[in-house]
């Protein structure tokens, strides 16, 4: 009988645990219109180390079939994101902790935290931590439609 109640509490916390998993967001792309939700932070967890770290809240497209990416970079002291580099699609930065430089088609800019960086489309760009504390940023990529 003393085994009914240990059985009966273990069910309960793996049961709690499967449904904080299932609250978790697909890592995506997802080619369902975004559900309305909360993205819990506790429920999306990081993947990389402590140079750089990363985890995409949604990538899918919202009710009219535009592609949205939202996603968290933290970044270690000098570590850069990547070399500079293109894409066809929009991106919006917002630093939440640090203080990063910003390369944007050619020019530099550093930027505290609170700032907001906006990348045009197929201009060259990236950012390194210039700082001495991790920097943290959120990143909306604004994708498009499917062609």
């Amino acid at each position: 009988m003393l085994m009914l109640p240990a059985l009966a509490a273990a069910q309960a916390a793996h049961a709690g645990q499967s449904a904080a998993a299932s609250q978790a967001p697909p890592q995506g792309p997802q080619t369902t219109p975004l559900p309305a939700r909360v993205y819990h932070s506790s429920a999306i967890p990081y993947k990389g180390d402590e140079k750089k770290k990363a985890r995409r809240f949604f990538y899918g497209p919202e009710q009219t079939g535009y592609n949205l990416e939202m996603h968290e970079t933290v970044l270690g002291p000098g570590v850069e994101t990547h070399p500079p580099h293109t894409h066809a699609h929009q991106e919006i930065i917002i630093l939440i902790e640090g203080t990063v430089q910003v390369s944007m088609d050619g020019r530099t800019d550093t930027v505290e935290a609170g700032s907001v960086i906006f990348y045009h489309p197929d201009k060259p760009h990236n950012l390194r931590n210039t700082g001495t504390t991790p920097a943290r940023y959120y990143v909306v990529e604004l994708r498009g439609r499917n062609a």
